[in-house]
């Protein structure tokens, strides 16, 4: 991921997406992702990134046979999947430590490789609470980003 510009600063990432996940586009807020998953063929892994069970436990049902989500953003909120979620259709559910220097790094390099770029919110920094509460609030439509000038 680019570091951020001359004049912005990285809030946080909400959610993130690879391996041709540009070729399609789920709103949550608009229609039940698990059911776009599934009309997709179900997905063979989720990473989920943005922190909180609820999301999580939405998107499960998505995956498909043998599909796998893993874990990276973490909160206390619980992730509610059943025995039968996971044995029926050979699902599995996964945590992962991340954030280390190695994991930024191969991070990096492969979105340099793959052409992966990142899908950003612009807000004046005069506006941070906006966006903060934005971003707090799900509503944000992938990165928020602060500009330190006027956008």
């Amino acid at each position: 991921m680019p570091q951020p510009g001359a004049g912005e600063v990285r809030i946080r990432v909400q959610a993130c997406g690879i391996c041709h996940s540009d070729m399609f586009t789920i709103d949550s807020q608009a229609s039940n992702p698990a059911e776009e998953l599934k009309k997709l063929g179900g997905a063979r892994v989720i990473l989920a990134t943005a922190p909180s069970g609820q999301a999580m436990t939405a998107l499960f049902d998505g995956l498909g046979t043998n599909g796998k989500m893993v874990v990276v953003g973490a909160n206390m909120e619980p992730i509610q999947v059943t025995p039968l979620q996971l044995i029926m259709g050979r699902r599995s559910l996964q945590g992962w430590p991340s954030s280390t220097s190695v994991d930024s790094e191969d991070t990096l390099n492969f979105a340099v490789l793959s052409g992966v770029r990142p899908m950003i919110e612009k807000f004046p920094l005069e506006r941070a609470p906006e966006a903060y509460e934005r971003m707090g609030s799900g509503k944000a439509e992938y990165r928020v980003v602060l500009t330190m000038s006027a956008a």
